[in-house]
């Protein structure tokens, strides 16, 4: 890498859901287009296909068996409403933001996932909330910034939308304009998640779901915009990146609801869980298969038993088992668990215990997402990774590349080198130079 290149600075835009097939729409959209014109192609997640660990996995190049974020959420068994992984000192691994940090570079990150209390990044506004309303999520997101990540965040609170829950997209894109403009951080990481929101709620391919990648366009706009102002845009590698494509849903599965009729989970009086035995943690459209800590081999087996029952019962929608070795050795995937259920196509695990095991999009009291993701890597449409930039050759198609390279080659635009990595620089993109 040149002097030149090494000072290079480096903006990633993860537009949460988008996937290959959106390119198209994507680049008919103007500031979509600008970042489309450099080089682009497939990007294929980790497991779980869920946000968190893909995006640890981006500032990582770890899939979750180096990096440690799991799931979305913790596995809480009873509880109804999980803590997320929102604190950055659950990665067990060195970040980007921890290299750049030991390089002397600037760093900021915006509506990031896990980037809560980080120790490393210089102006932290993270993605976190509060189901309990509009202030206590302005709260818990003071807390969880860093000291001047606080100021921004407090400038920009009355952005954050709140209907049903939160709205983070109008309040992201302020704060990321204005750090740009105002300090220009050398290493930028901004979460926009809109897509992803119209997709679960309205389905794939859907007039909110073609509104949200307009509103988006908007947003890079100002994003861009800024770095115009800062004047550091002739310097900036910007990428858009994603982290897993979506399937339609057909049914519910609650697979704890039939846990707790065969005994293993307990309930008290009131119907909450007092005790439990096993757990499946919904993780979309597969779930986790985990055992209270303290289970003998006897309830081991007992467990292992009723899910071959499960997937040789076509009445349940669960096609395979897959053991935790299988996983770690397939998927580069580890976690408190004994392995992970597969759920027949289109079928979306549900933590709750409560109601019944199976609900159908036709069912009259069907009131749940209509499209989902969490499924196994290689199936469905892949996420995309795009990039344009001083360093970056454009007009490149990539054939295929992963999260996790995606990663190993922001760090190697910034002259960083992760310790361990999971994923290789994508250099088919590079100028010659690089």
């Amino acid at each position: 890498m040149t002097d030149a290149a090494a000072r290079r600075r480096l903006l990633v835009l993860s537009i949460d859901a988008m996937s290959v097939v959106d390119v198209p729409f994507a680049r008919t959209l103007p500031h979509f287009a600008r970042i489309l014109s450099g080089a682009w192609g497939s990007a294929e997640a980790i497991y779980p296909t869920v946000t968190y660990p893909n995006h640890t996995a981006q500032t990582t190049a770890r899939t979750a068996a180096g990096h440690g974020i799991y799931a979305n959420e913790k596995v809480s068994p009873g509880v109804r409403t999980p803590d997320w992984f929102w604190d950055a000192r659950d990665i067990t691994c060195p970040t980007i933001f921890d290299l750049a940090r030991e390089a002397g570079l600037t760093s900021a990150s915006v509506g990031w996932p896990v980037t809560g209390w980080s120790p490393s990044i210089d102006i932290a506004v993270p993605e976190i909330w509060d189901r309990a309303g509009l202030e206590p999520t302005r709260e818990r997101l003071r807390a969880a910034s860093s000291p001047r990540g606080r100021v921004y965040a407090e400038r920009h609170a009355g952005e954050i939308g709140w209907d049903r829950k939160h709205r983070f997209g109008r309040f992201n894109t302020a704060v990321a304009a204005d750090i740009l403009r105002t300090d220009a951080p050398e290493v930028m990481f901004v979460h926009i998640v809109d897509v992803d929101s119209a997709r679960h709620t309205t389905g794939r391919f859907t007039p909110q779901v073609r509104e949200a990648f307009e509103r988006v366009d908007g947003w890079i706009g100002e994003i861009l915009a800024a770095l115009e102002e800062a004047g550091t845009a002739e310097d900036t590698n910007v990428a858009i990146v994603s982290d897993h494509g979506h399937v339609e849903v057909g049914r519910c599965f609650r697979a704890n609801h039939v846990l707790a009729q065969e005994g293993l989970v307990q309930l008290d009086e009131a119907g909450e869980v007092s005790s439990f035995d096993a757990w499946v943690h919904g993780c979309g459209l597969t779930g986790q298969l985990h055992l209270h800590p303290e289970a003998g081999e006897e309830v081991r087996q007992r467990v292992l038993s009723l899910v071959e029952e499960w997937v040789a019962d076509p009445g349940i929608p669960v096609q395979a088992f897959h053991p935790l070795e299988s996983m770690r050795e397939g998927y580069g995937y580890s976690g408190p668990f004994l392995g992970v259920l597969e759920g027949t196509s289109g079928t979306n695990f549900q933590n709750t215990w409560e109601g019944r095991a199976l609900y159908g999009r036709f069912d009259p009291d069907y009131t749940f997402l209509l499209s989902q993701h969490g499924h196994l890597p290689e199936q469905d449409i892949q996420a995309v990774f795009a990039m344009t930039g001083p360093d970056i050759e454009p007009g490149v198609r990539i054939t295929r590349c992963t999260v996790t390279d995606e990663a190993a080659t922001f760090a190697h635009l910034l002259g960083l080198e992760f310790p361990e990595a999971d994923g290789t620089p994508v250099t088919q993109i590079l100028r010659a130079e690089v």
